[in-house]
């Protein structure tokens, strides 16, 4: 048989298993945003779903008869729109706080020599997972000496103490992978180390910087011990200790179409934000991806 026989039926082959592969992994990916988004999925179209619906044995998974009981429920009955107003102003607060300060020290890690540097990289992660119980007395003591132990305002800026350390964490490689010498030319052009890090650095660390705000809000978002401390009171309550609230069995009542419109009214902001800066969180999760 000849070569070029050969070489025809062997591209085929090659051709055929490249697509068997790609459908493979089509599928896995599928299987797997299944299993991941299935509950999400429940608990949307199970707060439309009547009070008596939601208790029948076996259970259905799409309503009979579509309703918004449970959300008027959920605003008649709870305190959830004064919750999300409040945890969006504490996310964004905590963010906003902590992405701005580690952008500086990222900056500073990466461009000056300083004795240290790695040192203060390896407590600054290990702040980031030590415990939050172990912050939760001597942060409550601060506040009540200084007569705001509870609030959002205190409640943000307790929130920096994981927001900052993560963002450091996230940002640095970003700001690893940018050349100095596109600075170093831009200071030989004539310009100072300020207008080279604003007009330079800033617009080429962006989507890393982005990628880092959207997952401190997250976390932010998402957070409940320190919520319950700072932010006890039914003004001050956030949406994650508003969802903690609903689920105490100790108030007497339970309504769970209620309890899965108030989990679609927290999941669908992150869902939303998450959609809509999607390409700018895949290019800042390549950014730093050379140097770390």
């Amino acid at each position: 048989m000849s070569t070029e026989t050969i070489r025809p039926r062997f591209l085929k082959f090659f051709l055929r298993r490249s697509l068997v592969e790609k459908l493979l992994l089509f599928l896995g990916a599928l299987a797997v945003m299944l299993i991941l988004g299935l509950p999400l999925i429940y608990m949307f179209v199970s707060s439309f779903k009547p009070a008596l619906e939601v208790y029948r044995i076996p259970p259905s998974f799409f309503p009979e008869e579509w309703t918004f009981q449970g959300y008027r429920e959920l605003i008649s009955m709870s305190n959830i729109v004064r919750a999300f107003r409040n945890s969006v102003i504490v996310s964004t607060l905590a963010s906003l706080l902590g992405v701005t300060l580690s952008v500086g020290l990222c900056y500073s890690l990466t461009r000056f020599r300083m004795p240290g540097v790695r040192l203060f990289g390896v407590i600054s992660l290990m702040v980031y997972f030590m415990p939050s119980i172990l912050l939760v007395i001597p942060l409550f003591t601060f506040w009540v000496r200084i007569g705001l132990q509870e609030g959002l305002i205190p409640l943000g800026v307790t929130y920096v103490s994981f927001t900052l350390p993560f963002a450091l964490w996230m940002s640095r490689s970003y700001f690893a992978g940018i050349p100095v010498e596109l600075e170093e030319a831009a200071l030989v052009d004539g310009a100072t180390r300020l207008q080279a890090f604003l007009k330079i650095v800033l617009p080429l660390a962006f989507p890393g910087i982005l990628a880092t705000f959207i997952f401190t809000y997250i976390l932010s978002w998402n957070e409940v011990l320190y919520a319950s401390i700072f932010a006890s009171g039914m003004s001050n309550q956030v949406i994650s200790t508003q969802l903690a609230t609903l689920l105490l069995e100790g108030t007497g009542w339970m309504s769970w179409g209620m309890i899965n419109a108030a989990g679609v009214v927290a999941t669908f902001p992150v869902l939303v934000l998450f959609i809509l800066i999607q390409r700018q969180l895949v290019t800042g999760f390549t950014a730093g991806a050379v140097k770390g």
